[in-house]
């Protein structure tokens, strides 16, 4: 997965990514309306691709329909995302102790690969931003898949779909991005060493912290929007 940008920014584009980060930031009223008139008016594009955006951010669960039509800033409801962090740690967990329980070991290739690719992006320090969950996600979902399951797999990717509206809060300081990196190698390092009782302790603390930074992020975010109503 490459960070680089490699072509100019389309104006679709532009219009998701400033309405992103400002409804991460707590920057619209959390019961009104998102109007695509005035939206267009704001980010400086056409209606077209306001449109395109909302509709994107909806995918993700950032809006949420709205009773008079279009779509609203939407509330993620706690209950159903404790019980995703549950899944995602059962899954996880599971795949870093499959192949030990099985008398095999992780894919080697796939894990060096791993392991250069998040070496690279230490080296380079990207800076935190909101789009860095689709290179965290990418992450997980590869050493998952480097067990062998692909079962096992699709139900992360899934989990990951539906958590995302909490989880891309975590990347928008750039220590997070720095403290991800460094443990995303430490549980590289174990997993590759055939010591899932160390990967598995590593990645426990990581998802806990991780889930702490991101509920604590959007709960203030959705408190400012409550204070702009």
């Amino acid at each position: 997965m490459d960070l680089a940008v490699s072509e100019p920014e389309t104006p679709s584009e532009a219009a998701y990514r400033q309405l992103r980060d400002r409804l991460l930031a707590g920057g619209f009223p959390l019961t009104r309306r998102l109007g695509e008139e005035r939206l267009a008016a704001m980010v400086g594009v056409s209606r077209t691709p306001v449109r395109h955006a909302l509709i994107r951010l909806h995918g993700e669960g950032l809006v949420s329909r709205h009773q008079d039509g279009g779509y609203r800033p939407a509330i993620p409801d706690p209950e159903d995302i404790t019980c995703l962090y549950e899944a995602r740690r059962a899954l996880e967990i599971g795949a870093i102790w499959a192949p030990t329980e099985a008398g095999r070991r992780h894919d080697r290739t796939a894990l060096g690969e791993l392991r250069d690719y998040w070496e690279n992006l230490r080296s380079e320090q990207p800076p935190a931003d909101a789009g860095f969950v689709a290179v965290d996600e990418d992450f997980h979902v590869r050493l998952a898949a480097s067990a062998g399951n692909e079962v096992m797999v699709e139900l992360l990717r899934s989990v990951n779909a539906r958590i995302r509206v909490i989880r891309i809060h975590d990347f928008l300081s750039d220590d997070r991005i720095e403290q991800t990196i460094s443990e995303h190698l430490d549980i590289l390092r174990a997993v590759a060493a055939d010591d899932p009782s160390t990967a598995e302790r590593v990645f426990r603390a990581h998802l806990a912290k991780s889930k702490e930074v991101a509920e604590e992020r959007a709960l203030r975010a959705i408190a400012r929007m409550a204070r702009l109503d």
